[in-house]
């Protein structure tokens, strides 16, 4: 008798075990199973607002979190303006300190070629704005004036004026096919940030597909309103002008070897791309070369492209052509210093 109690003892003890274990592992699944839930909730979360495309039609969805203030503790180091400017209009001036890391340059007083603030000592542009045909007689960078931070060329103070230490204009640059029409500036000294003088963004990685086709960029520069082909009289604007463009596709026709947007020819479609509409509804001009196109991502601006080279401004069929900065980034940063 007592051996059979033993017995009983022993399976009871065993099943004590076994409904525990049971119990264990079925708390380890559910737990295991909201666990999965819960991140999957918060990586779809994530990921829907990661990058915002913009039809040519619609307006950017910008996050206001960008927009700060000077007393913010712990601002974004680039590509995020102080002041709001969210609601833009084909041709439309821009307000003070919406974009600030905006650069003209040129002669004393002069703007001749826009550019970018992209670090403290930085600058990016196009190659063809600094590039002299006769090697015997290069650019006098001695009087070039560097101005950032201003959306009026008219308002320029000491505080907005730099000088040229260095100028690196990209070896292989083709003046006849404006390939690798990129160049960088460095400045006599770092800028202080404030609320009118920030830095742009670069893209995060290479790329030749970046921007995509039918994404939405904003142009900005102080070049003319009228094309100089149109209207003899036409003038740069004084004040920041902005613009929407669309990225358009580029068709490559192999019978003769050639790239076509619409009617404009480019020669390297990984290097280059073109902005712009069918009719011409809006397009960068002459004394915009040089200056930023840019997309909105992830809360911050980022700089796609640059103004390179055009048929006129603004016709049919022929849209603006751009340096594609996504391919250039080990370029960059082989060659500044943070």
């Amino acid at each position: 008798m007592q051996k059979l109690f033993q017995i009983y003892s022993k399976f009871c003890h065993y099943r004590s075990i076994i409904i525990i274990t049971f119990l264990l592992f079925i708390l380890l699944i559910i737990l295991l199973i909201i666990t999965i839930i819960t991140t999957k909730t918060l990586f779809l979360s994530h990921s829907s607002t990661k990058i915002n495309i913009i039809s040519s039609t619609s307006t950017p969805s910008i996050n206001e979190s960008c927009y700060m203030s000077t007393s913010t503790a712990l601002p974004i180091s680039c590509g995020c303006p102080i002041k709001s400017n969210i609601k833009i209009i084909n041709g439309q001036s821009s307000n003070q300190g919406a974009w600030p890391w905006m650069v003209s340059y040129g002669p004393k007083r002069i703007h001749v070629c826009g550019g970018a603030l992209i670090t403290s000592e930085y600058i990016i542009t196009a190659a063809h704005c600094l590039h002299s045909n006769d090697k015997n007689n290069p650019i006098d960078i001695t009087n070039i004036e560097i101005r950032i931070g201003i959306t009026n060329l008219n308002d320029v103070t000491y505080e907005n004026l730099f000088s040229i230490r260095k100028v690196i204009l990209h070896n292989d640059f083709n003046p006849n096919t404006y390939k690798n029409d990129i160049a960088l500036i460095r400045l006599d000294r770092s800028v202080i940030q404030s609320d009118t003088i920030q830095m742009l963004c670069l893209p995060r990685f290479t790329s030749y597909i970046y921007p995509r086709v039918n994404t939405t960029v904003i142009a900005i520069g102080w070049g003319h309103t009228i094309d100089p082909l149109i209207d003899s009289n036409s003038q740069i604007s004084t004040q920041l002008q902005q613009t929407f463009l669309p990225i358009l596709p580029i068709i490559k026709y192999n019978n003769n070897n050639t790239n076509l947007c619409f009617n404009q020819e480019i020669d390297s479609p990984n290097q280059q791309f073109c902005a712009g509409y069918e009719n011409g509804l809006s397009d960068t001009c002459q004394a915009d070369s040089g200056s930023p196109l840019m997309f909105f991502n992830e809360q911050h601006w980022e700089l796609v492209g640059i103004v390179s080279y055009g048929i006129g401004c603004a016709q049919k069929m022929l849209p603006g052509v751009y340096t594609r900065v996504s391919a250039y980034i080990d370029w960059i940063h082989d060659r500044i210093r943070y």
